[in-house]
């Protein structure tokens, strides 16, 4: 799979956070979500890069975040400030448990607590890695779709109101680049195109196909916000 899929991946993992927004308090939590997908997708075009198998790109993944958990919320229970020990753990099982806490006493939108923090880092990461694997590493992206929904069930099941029209098309529109992504990548596998003509066509450059496609995108994610 190319790099392209591969940064689709991460974009759409980034734009399935968007309907957690209302949850909190402060914009900072973005942070926390953003920096976990990043160093996934980066160790993912790393290992992709080595030609690694799937099962050294999924362990390469998910050794980086863990080593950017210890960074983040580790303290002094890490070796070097990174590497985590047996302490490391036990001190994130301690962060999920006042997380969970928090959960039950706090009313959206919560602050900013470290544990919070710690379950919305660990969480986004281990999904942005669920998605990679699916999307890219299995060439399944239609699947994907089920971990972007599960963290949009979060704020439905925890909000009192209605979720965010804007958070909604955001995490929709995420699955339907990865979807047309893929399958461009599939069509590219057949070898280079050409117009009527004769013209050669750029793997990557539209066609009247692809414009329908995307205008078509654009009514059903109108029409899903709409018509409920």
């Amino acid at each position: 799979m190319s790099k392209r899929m591969t940064i689709t991946a991460g974009c759409a993992s980034l734009l399935a956070t968007a309907p957690l927004d209302p949850l909190f308090r402060l914009f900072s939590w973005q942070l926390y979500a953003i920096g976990p997908v990043v160093v996934v997708t980066a160790t993912a075009l790393g290992a992709r890069g080595l030609r690694a198998p799937v099962w050294a790109q999924l362990g390469a993944m998910a050794g980086a975040h863990v080593l950017l958990l210890s960074w983040l919320f580790g303290g002094a229970t890490t070796i070097l400030g990174i590497v985590p020990t047996p302490g490391t753990v036990v001190h994130f099982a301690s962060l999920l448990r006042h997380a969970a806490s928090d959960a039950q006493k706090l009313a959206a939108p919560v602050p900013d607590t470290e544990g919070l923090l710690f379950a919305v880092a660990a969480s986004i990461g281990a999904v942005a890695i669920l998605i990679d694997m699916l999307a890219v590493g299995i060439g399944q992206p239609a699947l994907a779709g089920l971990p972007m929904l599960a963290i949009y069930s979060v704020p439905v099941a925890v909000l009192s109101g209605s979720v965010s029209f804007l958070g909604f098309a955001l995490s929709t529109a995420g699955f339907l680049w990865l979807l047309a992504a893929h399958h461009i990548e599939h069509v590219r596998r057949w070898g280079r195109r050409f117009t009527g003509d004769g013209r050669d066509v750029d793997p990557w450059e539209g066609s009247p196909l692809a414009a329908a496609g995307r205008r078509l995108g654009l009514i059903g994610i109108v029409a899903a916000v709409l018509i409920p």
